[in-house]
């Protein structure tokens, strides 16, 4: 059985270091172009669970990389949840969010082969302020997701998957 990819198609969307660009829904601020419908956030989080089983991913698509991005950042942001309240782990993962984090073309960056280094610094710095969007939104879903059930202690069924690892890989 194969992993799930993204379904959001990348033509007509910028690509910048071999991710797409895409539309977020989202109050956070950035440079995201604005989104009415699902998005690669949606996506990432609909198929969290069933693509955290896989120990390979046969990239299709840009979007593709951005799903393995947000998919990684997602079960980083996990393995920060045990045994925090609503309040803590909001305020944990706005500062993961923001927190200085490797970008493509750095020795450290996850994602090393499947992405390229920024062409200039403005483009280096247009993709920092997007990834950061991508990840504070993320983070916000993810918080609302987590503790559906609860305001004191995260879902047993998201916090199972703090001890493993999407592709062998973490950010």
């Amino acid at each position: 059985m194969p992993a799930y990819h993204s379904n959001i198609p990348d033509h007509g969307v910028r690509l910048l270091c071999g991710f797409p660009i895409q539309p977020l829904r989202t109050t956070c601020k950035g440079n995201a172009p604005p989104c009415q419908g699902e998005d690669i956030v949606d996506e990432a989080l609909h198929y969290f669970k069933a693509n955290m089983f896989f120990k390979n991913f046969e990239v299709k698509s840009a979007s593709d990389k951005l799903l393995i991005y947000v998919t990684l950042y997602i079960q980083q942001c996990i393995t920060k949840l045990p045994h925090k309240s609503k309040g803590e782990a909001e305020k944990l993962l706005y500062s993961l969010a923001i927190e200085n984090f490797s970008l493509p073309g750095d020795k450290t960056f996850a994602l090393g082969g499947l992405v390229s280094a920024p062409p200039s610094r403005a483009d280096a710095e247009f993709i920092r302020t997007y990834m950061m969007q991508l990840r504070q939104e993320t983070g916000m879903r993810l918080v609302q997701l987590v503790y559906a059930h609860g305001q004191m202690e995260p879902d047993k069924w998201w916090a199972l998957f703090a001890k493993k690892k999407f592709l062998n890989k973490s950010l």
